[in-house]
């Protein structure tokens, strides 16, 4: 089996207490310069109660629910970030909306030899009687770093393919997590601002992270995971 991790998709996501999904609206994002005037939708704009979402055919989604507004987009080869320009242009274009913070999501997963629901325990868990009838295990870590840390959660699902036979991955979802810093509107839009320029190399410290420890022959927990061990199993 592949051991070769494949990046999926990346989600920046901004709060705002008076957020609201109805102003998701692709005239507005056309003409605010949100996003660029020639991107076509791939479908037409979908509401429901509380929430829309706006696909573009080159992959990018805007996702607005509750109090959040989400740009999920695809990672593929070269990492050439879109999305946190759109960002960037949402908070000038709406600069007085109480914004709390924003987080990046970066999620990934590797192919595994193991049948489903094995390979978490059997590569980076000592064994013990705990493991006995244990159908599936999960890790949280928290890696320190200057600046935000990283959260990282390791679960095990299985890939469906409608070419080929499921097979089992090891999901790895990353999290960044900013807190809009200010007085005012003014100062919480500036820090944000200054914030997104960090989201390509929080980005490529998570890859850096998963590629370095967790694609190993042999794993052992490392000094800089600062604050939690969690396991959780299903049994």
């Amino acid at each position: 089996m592949s051991s070769t991790l494949v990046v999926q998709d990346c989600a920046i996501a901004i709060a705002a207490s008076d957020l609201n999904p109805a102003m998701l609206n692709l005239d507005i994002l056309r003409y605010s310069g949100i996003v660029p005037a020639d991107w076509d939708v791939a479908q037409p704009p979908t509401y429901a109660p509380g929430m829309g979402r706006i696909v573009f055919k080159n992959g990018i989604n805007i996702i607005a629910q509750g109090r959040q507004i989400a740009v999920v987009e695809p990672l593929e080869g070269e990492l050439n970030l879109q999305s946190s320009a759109i960002m960037r242009e949402y908070v000038r274009a709406f600069p007085n909306l109480h914004y709390e913070g924003f987080t990046t999501s970066i999620r990934s997963y590797l192919p595994t030899g193991y049948p489903a629901g094995h390979h978490v325990c059997n590569t980076w868990l000592a064994a013990g009687p705990w493991q006995d009838d244990c159908a599936r295990a999960a890790i949280n870590l928290v890696y320190k770093r200057e600046g935000t840390p990283l959260q990282l959660a390791l679960t095990e699902a299985m890939l469906q393919s409608q070419q080929k036979e499921p097979i089992a991955i090891v999901l790895f979802s990353g999290c960044y997590s900013y807190v809009a810093h200010g007085e005012t509107p003014e100062e919480k839009c500036s820090y944000l601002t200054s914030c997104f320029g960090h989201i390509q190399t929080d980005i490529e410290h998570c890859i850096s992270v998963i590629k370095s420890k967790f694609l190993k022959p042999s794993f052992e927990l490392e000094p800089e995971i600062e604050t939690q061990r969690v396991l959780s199993t299903v049994c």
